[in-house]
């Protein structure tokens, strides 16, 4: 799905100010990398696109979609087709691999027999199928991670959101899940991540945006993390 912010601002309480006039186009298809310092915007700008929050300035479209002024009854919609792997993976400790990936198209009464397949094929997509019967506390820091892109990935969006998904991983395991990303990205998902690690910056070389001070000062196409 294809991006657009608009003059948008974020204003906190009580002038907190997140973001400053953000002006950018994310085309269908693309993979970018949002960077910056901690305190930059970059979870801000992330929850905005998934409508988390809501711009105090300008307007944040997706595909054909004025988030702004979207009805709140339709934001379940919506949130089918973007896929999201916040920081903390927010797993369910009490069930197994195959539970916490089937919950998410259960809670929207996906039929059974849908459920079942698309859980065992992403399950396999992010190579957990022998960990499949395994609880989060059974299972590794990356291959926890894999099962929050699972889970991300159930319902097929076309949008897929990644706030840090490598900020608590060793090298090797981040550069697994960069491929299981990069993977989502060539079947034609549009893909936004968030990230403090210029090694897999650098190494991909991917368009970059970057944030300071909640102001856009980088736009570079095959960028790295320094310019």
């Amino acid at each position: 799905m294809k991006i657009v912010f608009s003059g948008v601002s974020k204003v906190f309480d009580p002038d907190i100010v997140a973001l400053r006039d953000i002006t950018l186009k994310i085309n269908k298809g693309e993979f970018v990398y949002v960077i910056g310092a901690t305190g930059s915007g970059k979870s801000t700008l992330l929850r905005l696109i998934t409508r988390e929050l809501l711009p105090s300035r300008g307007m944040v479209a997706v595909g054909s979609v004025d988030l702004r002024g979207m009805r709140r009854a339709d934001i379940p919609y919506y949130r089918r087709d973007v896929g999201l792997v916040a920081q903390d993976f927010k797993l369910i400790p009490t069930l197994t691999v195959y539970e916490n990936i089937a919950f998410v198209m259960e809670a929207m009464a996906v039929p059974s027999k849908i459920v079942s397949y698309r859980t065992n094929e992403v399950i396999e997509q992010v190579g957990l199928w022998r960990r499949r019967f395994m609880k989060p506390a059974q299972l590794s820091g990356g291959e926890q991670q894999r099962v929050a892109i699972a889970r991300a990935l159930a319902n097929s969006p076309s949008l897929f959101i990644a706030d840090e998904p490598t900020g608590n991983l060793d090298y090797r395991t981040a550069a697994d899940v960069m491929k299981i990303l990069f993977a989502i990205n060539a079947a034609g998902v549009t893909v936004v991540m968030s990230t403090h690690n210029q090694n897999i910056v650098n190494a991909s070389r991917q368009r970059v945006i970057e944030l300071a001070e909640g102001r856009l000062v980088r736009d570079e196409a095959s960028g790295g993390y320094f310019d």
